[in-house]
């Protein structure tokens, strides 16, 4: 309730010629899948920080990991459990151990929650058919978009994914900077990640094309992420059609960003 007379009067003029803006409210299902999801969102982030900092340790001591698929996989772990290092790094290593066991743990029973909850959303099987987009991203995305429909048009939602780059503009003069991070993080963090998937998949794929034409000018990072973009109007379209992703579906247009 606003107490000042003049905001007061500037809200009751923009709600009489209807330009006050409205804020979606997801239903009660959409936020407890949001809640659980980007629970495990959470978890996997901080997993990943740990990782990260096992790998700091064995750069510090100057060790090499073995030549495993996954160092956090059944060989991988049996080596950081027996490698030599420094006392202090040693305790450090053991520490961050058994804090991923922890989180493996917990990832492993909200995964099965989510999987019960979501097995059979029609909605989820669209966006798996993506190449890159993997049974949790695409709950997360849902639980982030809620209702596709109130995205008139993919900019609009490439924007609230927070993909689209920060437009400066002076007369003649436009200038593209970075993405703007004002938006919906975690719906941006699953399609970078689905991105990462895509790109690297074995099997071939468009999302590939664009990367690795766009990373042979800009570089590894600006690639994921302007790939992301394409990536984004796929999951618009896809949701919008209702229909499975099609490899050379004309619909799916290039992206407008890039």
């Amino acid at each position: 309730m606003k107490t000042d007379n003049v905001d007061a009067g500037v809200l009751a003029q923009l709600l009489r010629m209807d330009y006050l803006p409205e804020s979606y409210v997801p239903g009660k299902e959409i936020r407890d899948l949001r809640t659980l999801v980007r629970h495990r969102a959470s978890l996997v982030r901080l997993r990943t920080s740990i990782k990260n900092r096992v790998h700091a340790l064995l750069t510090i001591e100057g060790v090499q990991p073995p030549k495993v698929g996954d160092i956090f996989g059944r060989k991988g772990m049996e080596f950081l459990r027996e490698v030599k290092l420094r006392q202090s790094r040693r305790t450090a290593l053991d520490n961050y151990l058994e804090v991923l066991g922890v989180l493996n743990a917990a990832i492993k029973r909200v995964e099965t929650i989510l999987r019960e909850k979501a097995e059979v959303t029609e909605e989820a099987r669209w966006l798996m058919s993506i190449v890159g987009i993997g049974f949790h991203n695409a709950l997360l995305a849902l639980s982030e978009i809620g209702e596709i429909e109130r995205f008139s048009k993919p900019k609009s939602f490439v924007c609230y994914a927070g993909l689209a780059p920060k437009v400066e503009q002076s007369g003649d003069y436009t200038r593209y900077g970075h993405i703007n991070k004002h938006s919906n993080g975690f719906l941006r963090w699953a399609l970078i990640q689905s991105t990462r998937a895509a790109v690297h998949s074995s099997k071939p794929n468009r999302f590939q094309r664009i990367y690795r034409k766009l990373k042979a000018r800009r570089g590894e990072k600006v690639a994921i992420v302007a790939t992301a973009r394409h990536m984004a109007e796929s999951v618009y379209w896809v949701l919008t059609k209702r229909e499975y992703y099609k490899e050379e579906n004309k619909a799916i247009r290039a992206s407008s960003f890039s």
